[in-house]
């Protein structure tokens, strides 16, 4: 059992990230090689329940031929992150976890013994600048390729310039459900598991626990808006009441009291039996924190932003005690996973590396960062290097049966904008742990 870097991780991963947000402007650049520091288009992906393989458990593929440390010409990607702005803290993790997976890859023989070399520039959380820092990423530094930008917001204009400068790029997402079902783009993918995922592990925790009226309020991100959509429409054919409330909040809510109040309103009037508390870990703590402290004691389940250390560092782990949690891939705690879960090893591997590096324990984000980074190794790998964009680009939108934190990613031509389709774990926080509780699909 390992839970010691949960007790030393948080505080310094809040300090740390405050340090970054502070010290980086808004066109900074970052690079990192051998030691690193609206229209909407996408097919839909129908697959969302089957369950993760057991064969695959090796480490994620990434050295091509070459053995030992990666000496030759270094390979240039680019990528645009929140290292300040409203998603600071997750964007920082995001670009942390780019930097160990680089490395990570540099010291195995890079692609055919040439490095990665990551070029980093700050979009501080704004659409604007992260389509003008992918814009110099690929005309003034010469990229290879892209990958990311980090926030939701910001995936489908980085896949519509990766689309008309045919530059591949591995994108992360979550998709939109809108995303999700349009045409697809030919040179980019998104990776994270989208709203039906998310909506079947959700329904998997309400049917197994008898709940049958529940309430659901989110802040604004895509994928915490559009997965109680998904929940609000399943529940008459699946025995339950998904009440969504209108009410949102944004990254920056620092006062909590009037969500409070009207949740305290649709709490009164329904009488919900579970509460979904679908929201970024800065707004999940303080709501769940003044729920209990308003007496409310229904069950509380976070979504995966939820799983963040950070948690504890806003509002203290007493707080948050009892409060469960979905994980995309379980990387919060991968220790705890069953010893047959495909991707435990893993995430060991890389959880114990990010703590060695950055004193701090690893986040979905910071795993979400690093799979961005499998990902355009593996289609170099497939496409015999970085000398033919087009052949990368070909191999990325055909990748199948990739590892990585998140879950095994697979995509075809018709399916480029949801790489995983499953792993979504549940955990409970117990004793300022993250306790394991089970495999959804």
């Amino acid at each position: 059992m390992k839970k010691r870097y949960l007790a030393i991780g948080f505080l310094i991963l809040v300090l740390a990230v405050a340090m970054t947000a502070a010290a980086c402007g808004g066109d900074e650049e970052t690079t990192t090689t051998a030691a690193p520091s609206t229209d909407t288009t996408a097919a839909p992906s129908t697959d969302t329940t089957a369950a993760p393989g057991t064969e695959t458990t090796a480490a994620p593929s990434t050295d091509t031929t070459a053995t030992g440390p990666a000496t030759g010409e270094p390979i240039k990607i680019g990528y645009s992150t929140s290292l300040t702005g409203s998603s600071a803290a997750p964007g920082s993790s995001f670009g942390q976890g780019v930097a160990c997976e680089v490395e990570y890859i540099n010291a195995n023989g890079g692609i055919n013994g040439r490095p990665i070399e990551a070029i980093q520039y700050d979009d501080a959380s704004e659409v604007p600048n992260a389509i003008a820092n992918i814009n110099k990423l690929i005309q003034e530094d010469e990229v290879f390729m892209t990958i990311g930008p980090f926030a939701q917001y910001m995936q489908e204009p980085a896949r519509q310039i990766a689309e008309d400068m045919k530059v591949p790029m591995a994108g992360g997402g979550p998709a939109t459900l809108d995303q999700l079902a349009g045409t697809q783009y030919q040179w980019s993918v998104m990776g994270s598991a989208g709203p039906p995922v998310h909506a079947d592990a959700v329904m998997k925790v309400i049917q197994e626990n008898g709940w049958k009226n529940i309430l659901g309020i989110g802040d604004v991100l895509a994928i915490h808006q559009e997965t109680m959509d998904l929940l609000v429409e399943a529940g008459p054919e699946n025995g339950f009441t998904f009440t969504k409330m209108p009410d949102q909040f944004g990254f920056d809510q620092t006062d909590f009291q009037p969500i409070l109040n009207r949740m305290m309103e649709e709490i009164n009037k329904i009488n919900p039996d579970a509460i979904l508390d679908w929201a970024n870990f800065g707004g999940a703590g303080p709501i769940y924190k003044g729920l209990r402290a308003l007496g409310v004691t229904v069950p509380i389940l976070g979504s995966p932003a939820t799983a963040h250390p950070a948690i504890f560092g806003i509002v203290g782990p007493e707080a948050v005690e009892g409060l469960m949690v979905l994980d995309s891939g379980g990387i919060v705690n991968p220790f705890a996973l069953p010893d047959d879960f495909p991707l435990k090893a893993v995430q060991v591997d890389f959880f114990e590396r990010y703590q060695a590096k950055y004193n701090a324990m690893p986040d979905f984000f910071a795993a979400f960062g690093a799979d961005l980074v499998i990902l355009a190794a593996e289609a170099m790998k497939q496409a015999g290097g970085a000398d033919d964009r087009a052949a990368v680009a070909e191999a990325l939108i055909n990748l199948q049966d990739v590892v990585t934190y998140e879950g095994i990613q697979s995509f075809t031509p018709d399916a480029t904008s949801m790489g995983v389709k499953g792993f979504m774990v549940q955990y409970e926080i117990t004793g300022g742990q993250f306790e394991f509780m089970k495999v959804l699909n």
